[in-house]
Order: C-alpha cells, then sequence, then structure tokens
C-alpha cells in the first residue's frame, strides 16, 4: 500500500456506508474510514441501509450479513443489481460463511471482500484500499 495511494484517498470525497447491528463495530469502521479520509455513513440494520444507499450514493460498501430487517445477503444482491460498480465487503462473526455466499443459497452476486469478525483493523484497511484501488476510485 503506498502513501500515494493513501494521499489520493483523503484527498477524494469517497463515502462509505457501514451497515451492522453492533454499534462497536460500527464505531471502528467508522474509524478507519474516517483515518483514511472517507466521509463515513453508519446504520444499524439492513433496510436502514438500503434506504441510505439510495439517499448517500456510497462509493464502497461494508455490511454484516446478520442484520435485522434485512440481510447483508439480500443488501449485496440490491446494490450490485443497481450499481454493479459498487464494491460491497461482507463481514460476519460466523466462520460457515463460505456456505452462505454460494449462489444456490439465492446469492446472485459474489462480495468484493469478506472479513470474519473479529478482524484486524489493519486488514481492513488494505481490503479498503485494495478495493478503491482495484475499482478505480481515485486516480
Amino acid at each position: 500500500m503506498s502513501a500515494e495511494i493513501l494521499q489520493k484517498i483523503k484527498e477524494s470525497d469517497l463515502k462509505l456506508l457501514v451497515a451492522d447491528d453492533e454499534p462497536v463495530i460500527q464505531q471502528s469502521l467508522k474509524k478507519v474510514g474516517e483515518l483514511l479520509g472517507l466521509e463515513v455513513v453508519t446504520v444499524g440494520d439492513g433496510q436502514e441501509a438500503w434506504d441510505s444507499f439510495g439517499t448517500e450514493m456510497p462509493d464502497l460498501v461494508i455490511t454484516d450479513i446478520y442484520m435485522p430487517k434485512m440481510n447483508g445477503l439480500t443488501l449485496l444482491n440490491k446494490i450490485k443489481e443497481g450499481r454493479p460498480d459498487c464494491p460491497v465487503i461482507l463481514i460476519t462473526g460466523y466462520t460457515h460463511y463460505q456456505q452462505l455466499t454460494r449462489n444456490d443459497n439465492g446469492l446472485k452476486f459474489n462480495p468484493d471482500g469478506f472479513m470474519t469478525k473479529p478482524f484486524e483493523l489493519k486488514k481492513v484497511v488494505q481490503e479498503i484500499v485494495k478495493l478503491i484501488s482495484t475499482y478505480g476510485l481515485v486516480i
């Protein structure tokens, strides 16, 4: 991860949407995003995430799989149907995530990244920077 890409991210006006029903996870991910220079919007359930996705127009989404009102897999499908160029990272505390993300479970789209809780903040930073670079969100 180069200092140049980190500087470009800080100078950008990229927005991150964080969806998790655990306030401590929301706050941890918000701090990481803000340290990178991202504007961060946090929400506590899947429906709120979908509503915010439409109004906030984030450049990147990190969502828990298990949340009230709409799970993260449904949210992933909805986001990718409308904006396939928006990177989505799934997070969960469950180790059987590979079974959950198989296409025969109704998943139409694959996540762009995946992390299991508890996660190292360094890995979160690496994953965000990788996707911002991969999707060409900063030039």
